[in-house]
């Protein structure tokens, strides 16, 4: 698994809710499927999977897509709001395009009361990836239509 995959993966697997790194390291390794080839070969596989885990996690820290809590059970990581808006960014860019020259809009209405969460709003639409159009109507050639909320 390579290094944007993998920390895509590690986002994912914190959005819902905040692990322990014990237990996310034990799903971490259990991506793969191991074979018997020795206890040797599989301590160096768990070993170097536990480096490549350590990495990745260090790498969230320092970009504070993560924090980290130290509990009596161990470390403790959880999704800042940082990290769930370069979740949804690294998601959106994962998307498929939308076939021929079709694009996706996304259009709101935001009162003037409620002029931080426009902004909020603009700001986030921004950075993950969506192009301004007009004030409130922003557009992608990615499908990031979700069916689900849609009840089809």
């Amino acid at each position: 698994m390579k290094g944007r995959e993998a920390v895509t993966t590690i986002l994912v697997w914190l959005q819902d809710e905040a692990r322990e790194a014990g237990e996310l390291f034990e799903q971490w390794a259990r991506r793969k499927k191991y074979r018997y080839e020795g206890e040797h070969k599989l301590a160096e596989e768990r070993y170097q999977e536990q480096r490549a885990f350590q990495k990745r996690v260090d790498y969230l820290r320092r970009k504070k897509f993560i924090k980290t809590k130290k509990t009596e059970e161990g470390l403790l990581l959880e999704l800042s709001d940082e990290g769930q808006a370069e979740l949804m960014r690294r998601l959106v860019r994962e998307r498929p395009l939308l076939p021929g020259n079709q694009v996706c809009l996304v259009m709101y209405d935001v009162p003037t009361d409620g002029n931080l969460g426009r902004d909020a709003l603009r700001y986030f639409l921004k950075r993950i990836g969506l192009k301004q159009v007009q004030q409130s109507v922003w557009s992608t050639d990615k499908d990031v239509v979700d069916e689900r909320e849609f009840g089809n």
